[in-house]
């Protein structure tokens, strides 16, 4: 039972008649307390007591969280307060100026309330390490997500996209956590790579949401389209950060998208999500020689970099200068200190003794790939996840590839034409760039500097060299994993 409440005034003016309403209404719901209510209502108890206390007309969203609370109908108590608002002359109505002024301030309370009953989410992973290069991609991406003030256009969700290990979460969550200095309202996280078990409809990924903002399992509608458009009302309403991690295609997230005032989305996909319009777009490289050199040092210590500065440049070659597959190996190398540096890096390449300086072409293809691997974390679970999801032509079009006679340029990358490989598979060019442009969005290539060339790195070259010939797969393996069938039938180039 509540608190008795103070006798309302005298008078039998509008607002005091729809203070004895709504202390009517809560008397009938068994006169629940306001800390009660102010967890179904989403507004504090001193807000909705003084709803109630009859010295002025509480805002409508007040009014109608209050009778909502109570087990009251909202269109009937929408219409009441608009008979109260009318009757004492401030129906906001009639003054779409001071109704937008009113409305923004009802925001700002309304999420000051939210904070006041419940913690704000912090759902964002931390970051491993200091992200390394990418300044100026940064300062864009700044740019991309922060709101047009002059034109009064909000920031559109913005899409980090690039092939796979290229670091694309690291560089969300270093944007997301300067971003989050300025998003008091919470930040809101969902990994959606399937590896992770995120295989989240939009739906799903809305119902998870809303119960981490706190909103009531009995309040969250069961109807999808609702309960989307119940997320889109809360995030247009508060200063949120959303980040959606690994998003497979464009249908699993779309309906969540919304430019909303001062809330941010970002999200990361091997794929450029061209399908989604309105957004705006960065895609990662590889980091330059400098940078995987900077990420060594920070891995293994500049001092042990500065004295063998050869077998760390061998290392960043033979991965491509790729952020994961440093990563990885740079964590390994450190787990053993009292090895020497070069000792350690040919020993994980797999060269010979006495061949230090061993190439990667004249390494078995998948001998180096398979020791990128760390507790759970390896790089080619990763690259196994996006093949999976090919077809039988785009798989034999990523082994014709990487079976190519072309040697691998200066950063160790092999860059092909669409009219070359089309040659290879004897097809006409236009099917096989519409290939590439699908390895492209699995994480798999990435463009050149050159109009119509694509990269393959050594890392997705070595991965796709173990896989077998799509021309002589069983069809019943078509659907496992493809390490299992790599495994199983691993060929070597010819």
């Amino acid at each position: 039972m509540g608190r008795l409440e103070r006798p309302l005034a005298p008078d039998a003016g509008p607002v005091t008649a729809f203070a004895r309403e709504l202390r009517r209404l809560r008397t009938a719901a068994g006169s629940p307390g306001y800390r009660d209510m102010a967890t179904r209502a989403m507004f504090s108890a001193s807000v909705l007591s003084d709803a109630a206390a009859g010295y002025r007309l509480p805002t409508l969203q007040v009014a109608l969280a209050f009778a909502e609370a109570c087990g009251g109908d909202r269109a009937t108590w929408e219409r009441r307060w608009h008979e109260a608002a009318r009757a004492d002359g401030d129906d906001a109505g009639a003054r779409p100026a001071v109704k937008a002024v009113q409305q923004h301030q009802e925001n700002e309370l309304r999420a000051a309330d939210v904070r006041a009953v419940l913690p704000p989410p912090s759902q964002l992973p931390m970051e491993a390490h200091p992200l390394v290069g990418r300044r100026e991609l940064l300062q864009r991406a700044r740019a991309l997500t922060a709101p047009s003030y002059g034109e009064q256009r909000p920031a559109a969700p913005l899409v980090i996209s690039g092939q796979v290990g290229v670091g694309k979460t690291a560089f969300a969550l270093r944007l997301a956590h300067e971003l989050a200095v300025n998003l008091p309202d919470g930040q809101l996280y969902a990994n959606l790579d399937p590896a992770a078990d995120g295989r989240k409809d939009a739906a799903g990924i809305a119902g998870g949401f809303l119960e981490a903002l706190g909103i009531p399992t009995d309040r969250i509608p069961n109807d999808p389209g609702q309960r989307i458009g119940l997320y889109r009302s809360l995030l247009n309403r508060r200063r949120l950060l959303v980040v959606l991690d690994g998003v497979q295609h464009e249908r699993q997230i779309r309906e969540l998208l919304i430019a909303a005032p001062e809330s941010r989305i970002i999200i990361t996909s091997r794929s450029r999500l061209l399908g989604l319009d309105g957004i705006g777009r960065i895609r990662l490289p590889a980091l330059d020689r400098d940078e995987s050199m900077e990420l060594l040092a920070q891995l293994l210590g500049s001092d042990r970099v500065g004295t063998e500065p050869r077998a760390c440049l061998r290392l960043a070659d033979a991965c491509g200068d790729l952020p994961l597959a440093l990563n990885l190996a740079g964590r390994r190398i450190a787990a053993r200190p009292e090895w020497m540096l070069q000792d350690s890096v040919s020993e994980l390449l797999g060269d010979g003794p006495g061949d230090p300086g061993g190439r990667a072409g004249q390494r078995a293809p998948g001998r180096f790939l398979a020791r990128l691997q760390i507790g759970d974390d390896a790089l080619s679970n990763r690259l196994d996840s996006a093949y999976r999801l090919l077809t039988p032509w785009a798989r034999l079009m990523l082994r014709q590839f990487a079976g190519s006679d072309n040697p691998p340029s200066v950063d160790n990358v092999v860059y092909e034409s669409a009219d070359a490989l089309a040659m290879l598979v004897e097809r006409s060019a236009q099917p096989v760039e519409d290939l590439l442009e699908r390895l492209l969005d699995a994480g798999l290539l990435d463009h050149s500097d050159l109009p119509g060339q694509y990269g393959l790195t050594p890392m997705a070259r070595a991965y796709a060299l173990t896989q077998p010939d799509p021309t002589e797969e069983d069809p019943a393996s078509a659907t496992a994993p493809a390490g299992a069938r790599g495994q199983a039938h691993v060929r070597q180039p010819g």
